[in-house]
């Protein structure tokens, strides 16, 4: 008899339902994987709700993802099973332009998901797609961060930090927190600025060095207060919002640098004055996804405990509570919500 598994089953957009199929049958380069825990996603929820026109349905969505090997295919010789691990659900082609120079995380022919997502009991990965998680005493809930801190970790490295540089991270919910904390790794000291005080409590349990509610402070006064005068050496904005952007911009001192994290739907536009990032030389830039060498060191940050991930889970709910974890996020409910799939397995 055909092994059975759970998905949750995303028909259309603001439909989620648990159906049973059968457990993939695993290719000669692939890696079942039971599912132990994922995280939601915000992009998870803007596709659910429909806010994503670029995503296809029906689908299993979910790519924050940990668990354990469980089959290998006759080629993978780097696993085995009962090792414990991270999936990374977009497959690169490796041959594009943007594959073949370093910037895999814009591949031209990527594949998303199409092996089935987190939200079920099985996903098949590539071999090449799939991370050990090497310290024992590493939690799989912690574990599960590993997609959404590599995106950060890329956004970070892209602001060249220096030991003793002040950065702005603007808003401090699971990604702001993950970014306050690589921040920190590269000796930066830290402003976190949220109007949700739990998050700001959090911010500085993480080690910021200073928070500032903005919907009751002034943040340029209080910018200037910090940094003598001088702004920010560099600022994140993890909030989708081009007014928030246009605001932070004349935050950055003399050659500060702008990481743009969150991307903005609907589309709007920004309204900034050029002579200000021409005469103060400042560097606004973005980032998106993540490159391989990305998951692997931010796995490591997981595992070394340089970066604790597991302190941001607010809610753990069973499998078959999705479509309430989706409606949590989109209200900005508590802070990291995510999936007791199969548990520690």
């Amino acid at each position: 008899m055909d092994k059975m598994m759970r998905v949750m089953w995303c028909e259309r957009p603001n439909q989620v339902e648990i159906r049973y199929q059968k457990v993939y049958e695993v290719g000669d380069d692939d890696v079942l994987i039971k599912v132990a825990y994922t995280g939601v996603c915000p992009w998870d929820v803007r596709a659910f709700y429909g806010l994503k026109s670029s995503v296809a349905f029906p689908r299993v969505l979910g790519h924050e993802t940990s668990g354990i090997v469980v089959e290998v295919g006759k080629n993978v010789t780097h696993f085995k099973v009962g090792q414990r691990v991270v999936p990374d659900f977009i497959v690169k082609c490796g041959v594009c332009k943007a594959c073949r120079t370093g910037r895999s995380n814009r591949c031209l022919n990527p594949t998303f998901m199409q092996f089935g997502g987190g939200y079920a009991d099985y996903v098949r990965i590539p071999q090449q797609n799939v991370y050990q998680i090497t310290r024992p005493e590493t939690s799989m809930r912690a574990a599960a961060f590993t997609e959404p801190l590599s995106c950060v970790l890329r956004g970070q490295e892209g602001l060249h930090l220096y030991p003793g540089e002040v950065e702005l991270v603007v808003g401090v919910g699971p990604i702001g927190l993950m970014h306050l904390q690589v921040a920190r790794t590269f000796g930066a000291r830290v402003i976190a600025s949220d109007p949700n005080p739990q998050r700001l409590e959090k911010a500085r349990e993480l080690g910021a060095e200073w928070v500032i509610n903005p919907d009751q402070e002034d943040m340029a006064d209080f910018v200037k207060k910090v940094t003598d005068g001088w702004g920010v050496d560099a600022a994140v904005v993890t909030v989708a919002s081009a007014r928030v952007i246009e605001g932070t911009v004349p935050l950055l001192a003399p050659g500060g640098r702008l990481n743009i994290f969150a991307g903005i739907y609907p589309k709007d536009e920004l309204k900034l004055d050029p002579n200000l990032i021409h005469y103060n030389e400042l560097v606004i830039t973005g980032s998106a996804d993540s490159t391989p060498q990305n998951y692997q060191r931010a796995l490591a940050l997981i595992e070394s405990g340089q970066v604790n991930t597991e302190t941001l889970i607010s809610h753990l709910l069973p499998l078959e509570k999705l479509a309430q974890a989706f409606d949590m996020v989109k209200s900005q409910a508590g802070l990291k919500i995510m999936m007791n799939v199969n548990g520690e397995v």
